[in-house]
């Protein structure tokens, strides 16, 4: 089975959390954050939405002169319409008041997760494997499929996260992936290390992907330093993160 078309940041990124070492996804408590970023960054990306002071907002209008209501399109005009990208445009048109982009982040986060494994398997690039522990707790374990892609997409990642390429001069989406793997916590693009290692070239990539990427790298409220900060090492390093 050829899997179908990947078009969506939040697919993108849910495989590049795969660890093609190891053969599993790399358990992360972050993911889910990460993908509704990613989700949040290419709807502002595409015209969806727009930034009001801090506060999200859909467009007044519809980008390249789409019908209005009728939601979010593959990218490029062909492919699958991802889910999640979707559930969150919906989620913001339908708010009764403007949200913050750190709100939307959080919001129901572990559910971002489940929508986008599960979509990947229809279209192919995964295999899930589920049981139960003890005969009750449900379990899953993921396996990819196809691999060449991922394994591509980290090999280009590299030259951009160590400045080989500039930010202005890098793909668009890989720069933005790239900037969303070190604040989601993604280690299998951006390890810990590369992190503190490329702090600068971090930060211009994040400032260039959008307000939820940057809303990302620093949603820890619970301190003046960013989440990113704490994350590499700097101070506050090593407080919990907060509870949503």
């Amino acid at each position: 089975m050829t899997p179908d078309p990947l078009t969506s940041l939040p697919a993108r990124l849910y495989l590049l959390a795969y660890n093609l070492e190891k053969d599993q996804l790399y358990p992360n408590r972050r993911l889910g954050r990460a993908l509704r970023a990613a989700a949040l960054v290419e709807l502002e990306t595409d015209g969806w939405l727009v930034d009001d002071e801090g506060r999200v907002r859909v467009a007044a209008a519809p980008p390249g002169g789409r019908v209005a209501g009728a939601g979010p399109t593959p990218r490029g005009g062909s492919g699958r319409a991802d889910p999640l990208v979707a559930a969150v445009y919906r989620q913001v048109e339908g708010a009764p008041v403007a949200r913050s982009w750190a709100d939307w982040i959080g919001h129901e986060h572990r559910a971002a997760v489940v929508e986008t494994r599960d979509d990947l398997e229809a279209a192919g690039w995964i295999r899930v494997a589920r049981g139960r522990a003890l005969g009750v707790f449900p379990t899953s374990a993921v396996v990819l499929l196809p691999r060449a892609e991922v394994r591509a997409v980290n090999r280009a990642a590299g030259p951009v996260l160590r400045g080989e390429v500039a930010p202005a001069d890098a793909d668009p989406d890989l720069a933005r992936l790239v900037a969303l793997a070190a604040a989601g916590d993604v280690i299998t693009l951006v390890s810990a290390g590369q992190r503190r290692a490329f702090a600068g070239q971090l930060g211009a990539l994040t400032a260039l992907a959008g307000h939820a990427a940057r809303a990302l790298a620093g949603d820890d409220p619970t301190g003046p330093t960013s989440g990113t900060a704490a994350r590499s090492g700097g101070p506050g390093a090593g407080r919990p993160a907060p509870k949503v």
